[in-house]
């Protein structure tokens, strides 16, 4: 249930992060517009590529990152149909299927083995900490930045939290 609620909050998060960086693009000067689609593309692939291969199917990607810059909107709904993803397989998932393990080769040729709950716990991690360098990006350039945190997330999503006791 855990993953579940952490998977519903990647997703608000990545939405949030995307709406303000939309609406402030233009902003943006160009290197750092396209650090922005750059670094979040990457965690898309990445969490493409984990998906695959929790699936065991092939991979659509042989790279991090696409050679190609999608555009934000392109973004948007490949993120968007990860996350939904994600978030569908983790409220279902089971304790066996999450102690699964899988062995894979990653993208630079070595090879790899983790669980399934171990893949999860990376692309949770993983896509934080490069929201975060997107996020950076906008406030390296006056720009506002998402007030993104998992409190904010729970207090939004469950107002009751915000209820004394």
């Amino acid at each position: 249930m855990q993953f579940a609620k952490a998977f519903q909050y990647k997703k608000w998060a990545n939405t949030e992060l995307l709406n303000l960086g939309e609406q402030q693009f233009s902003q943006l000067p160009e290197s750092d517009g396209a650090f922005f689609i750059r670094i979040l593309n990457h965690t898309t692939v990445v969490d493409s590529l984990f998906i695959s291969r929790i699936l065991g199917e092939p991979e659509k990607y042989s790279a991090d990152n696409t050679v190609e810059t999608p555009i934000l909107s392109e973004l948007r709904e490949t993120m968007a149909q990860n996350d939904a993803w994600l978030v569908d397989y983790a409220q279902s998932v089971s304790e066996e299927e999450l102690n699964r393990v899988i062995s894979f080769k990653f993208v630079d040729g070595d090879a790899g083995q983790l669980s399934v709950a171990e893949i999860l716990l990376h692309l949770l991690t993983h896509g934080s900490n490069h929201r975060g360098m997107a996020s950076k990006t906008l406030a390296q350039n006056n720009l506002v930045r998402p007030k993104d945190t998992f409190t904010r997330y729970l207090h939004q999503v469950e107002p009751s939290r915000r209820t004394r006791i």
